[in-house]
């Protein structure tokens, strides 16, 4: 009896080293998914641009409050109820994107740094449908890494700052984006 126990546990000990007892790994199945869900929107934001990797832009909605934000060589997408929205887009400037957003599509805005007196001030371009910038913000989106943006850190930079970007926000050019300019959900998954 005994030895029948000891034979029983070595097998059972030898079989965690032949056969793993641990569960398969996760197949990796590539980049982050742009789809949207269905009934949501997103919204990518996109700064594929290497250069001024320190100085954040600032996504903030109709209430100037932090949606989100991003540096160089970035992505980051939200989710959004279907709708009208406003973002601005804040750094030494602001340009503002008022958005029809349809509920499965998936929409890209591209930011880019230009010089400015103290730091980046930011240009905005919405991938718009039947323009060269929608098959180009494929481009985009592929070229820049996932963000993981300080939203404590940055929800104290607009605090700090309101007023300035209230003065910004007034100044700030408006870009329209329309419900058509969405990617559908087959669209978004070929990004």
């Amino acid at each position: 009896m005994k030895k029948h126990f000891v034979l029983l546990l070595a097998a059972a000990l030898s079989s965690g080293f032949v056969f793993s007892t641990a569960p398969a790994p996760v197949a990796l199945t590539g980049p982050a998914s742009f789809v949207a869900p269905d009934d949501k929107a997103m919204v990518v934001f996109v700064r594929p641009e290497k250069m001024g990797k320190a100085v954040w832009f600032y996504i903030l909605d109709k209430d100037t409050n932090l949606v989100t934000m991003l540096k160089g060589n970035e992505h980051v997408a939200i989710t959004a109820s279907p709708g009208k929205h406003t973002f601005h887009v804040v750094s030494e400037n602001a340009q503002t994107v008022q958005a029809e957003l349809g509920a499965g599509r998936t929409y890209i805005i591209h930011t880019k740094p230009k010089m400015g007196m103290g730091k980046a001030r930011v240009i905005v371009e919405a991938a718009l449908r039947g323009t060269p910038s929608f098959a180009e913000s494929a481009e985009w989106v592929r070229d820049a890494d996932p963000g993981e943006p300080d939203l404590g850190k940055g929800k104290k930079w607009v605090s700090k700052h309101q007023k300035a970007i209230e003065k910004r926000i007034g100044d700030a050019e408006t870009i329209k984006l329309g419900v058509e300019d969405g990617r559908t959900q087959e669209e978004a998954g070929a990004l």
